[in-house]
């Protein structure tokens, strides 16, 4: 039998916008496929997994950053040797952040990044706010946004990195994209959280990592039965997304 390894790192601090969620979805969704899951979670100080087919960092407050931007870059050898070892990466909002080269703040200041994603971030005082709506190579991905951030590709970046073409709502970068993928690292700012609603890109994540134990992802009737209430979730965001336009907030 397969054996899944899951890493949520700081759900405490980060997971402010559902991100258990998103371990849950992968979790229940190897399961129906015949794995069996192991779930660690992983706070500040702790020891971090030797193994980890999947890791999970969520989106938190400014606050929150700060709070584990020492003990993130401690890991940050951890984390690179993971990837480069064929685990995914989901990070989320204020989590995907924290992998850029850095985050330029209102006040003229700046926080580091680990630098595992070739862009910057800039806060910005327009908070932007809605359903977002993008087209993406493994169908369309849907959610909510909340950030008042902008990202921006490093210049030697290939733009193919951009993951998403948005069709509703506002997007992560000034040029109407939405989420980055790196191989089988993911940086999004759809929260709310993003793989209930988006089970394409949970079934992506999940072939990938089966791949490194060398087995193969299926998808089953216990699969349909669940993708059939995010159909309904995803026809009714795609729907709103498009009648109810939201606007930016200005802080």
């Amino acid at each position: 039998m397969t054996t899944l390894r899951i890493a949520q790192l700081y759900p405490d601090l980060l997971g402010v916008t559902g991100d258990r969620g998103n371990v849950e979805v992968l979790a229940t969704r190897a399961r129906l496929a015949g794995a069996e899951v192991q779930v660690t979670l992983v706070g500040l100080g702790d020891e971090s997994p030797a193994e980890a087919d999947i890791v999970i960092l969520g989106n938190g407050p400014l606050s929150a950053l700060r709070t584990v931007g020492a003990d993130l870059a401690a890991r940050r050898e951890w984390l690179s040797s993971r990837l480069d070892a064929g685990a995914v990466v989901l990070a989320v909002g204020g989590g995907a952040e924290l992998l850029s080269s850095g985050i330029d703040l209102l006040d003229g200041t700046s926080l580091d990044g680990l630098g595992l994603l070739p862009l910057r971030v800039v806060r910005t005082r327009q908070r932007r706010v809605g359903y977002v709506v993008a087209e993406t190579a493994d169908g369309r991905l849907v959610g909510f946004e909340d950030h008042a951030s902008e990202w921006a590709l490093a210049p030697d970046a290939e733009g193919s990195v951009r993951y998403g073409r948005v069709v509703a709502g506002n997007g992560s970068f000034a040029d109407g994209h939405e989420t980055v993928r790196i191989g089988r690292l993911y940086a999004t700012n759809v929260q709310g959280p993003a793989l209930p609603l988006n089970p394409q890109l949970a079934d992506a994540m999940l072939r990938e990592a089966f791949e490194r134990s060398g087995a193969s992802y299926v998808p089953g009737d216990g699969h349909a039965q669940i993708d059939a209430h995010a159909a309904q979730a995803r026809a009714a965001i795609e729907r709103l997304a498009t009648v109810k336009r939201f606007t930016a907030i200005q802080l």
